[in-house]
C-alpha cells in the first residue's frame, strides 16, 4: 500500500469531518494526509492544483462510504461516535503538523509528480487499510488512555473543544 503523509489545511470545498469523535477523527487524519501534499504541491506548482483537488474530492467521497462500512463492522462498532479525548487529538495534530513540515522541505517538482502517481493509484483495498489502520490506532491509544489511572491536565493545560479546529 503507498502512503502519503500528510497534515493542515483543507485545500478543497468539500467539508472537513469533525474531530469530535473516533469516526470523524480517523475520517480528518486520513484525508488531511492527502490534503497536505495537495495544498503544497498546488501552492509550488500552480497548473497541477485542479489536478489535486479532482484527486482529493475523488478520494473524499470514496473514503465516505468505505469509513460507514468499517465503523459498522465487528471490529470497530460503537467507535464511530465515542469521543475522542484530548490528549489523543493533539497527538494526531501533532504528528501532522510534522508530516506536513516534512513535505514543505522537499523538493516540489519530484515530490508533486510522486504524489499525483500515488493518490491516482490509490484504490479502495488501499482507503480501506489506511482508514483502518487509523482506526485501530485511535482504538489502541482510547483502550490505553482508559487503562491509566487519572492524569492531571496536560502541563500547557490546553483543552480541546467541539468545534475547535
Amino acid at each position: 500500500m503507498a502512503m502519503l503523509v500528510l497534515a493542515s489545511g483543507a485545500s478543497t470545498a468539500e467539508a472537513v469531518p469533525s474531530k469530535d469523535s473516533v469516526g470523524g477523527l480517523s475520517m480528518f487524519v486520513t484525508l488531511q494526509r492527502f490534503r497536505n501534499h495537495a495544498d503544497h504541491c498546488s501552492a509550488r506548482i500552480p497548473r497541477l492544483k485542479p489536478q489535486f483537488d479532482s484527486l482529493v474530492e475523488g478520494l473524499t467521497s470514496r473514503s465516505q462510504g468505505i469509513a460507514r462500512g468499517l465503523l459498522s463492522s465487528d471490529a470497530f462498532r460503537g467507535m464511530k461516535d465515542k469521543p475522542v479525548p484530548a490528549e489523543i487529538r493533539l497527538a494526531f495534530e501533532d504528528s501532522l503538523n510534522d508530516a506536513r513540515q516534512n513535505v514543505e522541505r522537499q523538493d516540489a517538482l519530484y515530490l508533486c509528480e510522486k504524489s499525483l502517481q500515488v493518490l491516482r493509484g490509490m484504490d479502495d483495498d488501499s482507503l480501506r487499510a489506511d482508514l483502518a489502520q487509523t482506526l485501530a490506532a485511535i482504538q489502541n491509544m482510547i483502550r490505553n488512555l482508559e487503562k491509566e489511572p487519572a492524569r492531571a491536565a496536560p502541563p500547557d493545560n490546553r483543552v480541546w473543544r467541539s468545534g475547535s479546529p
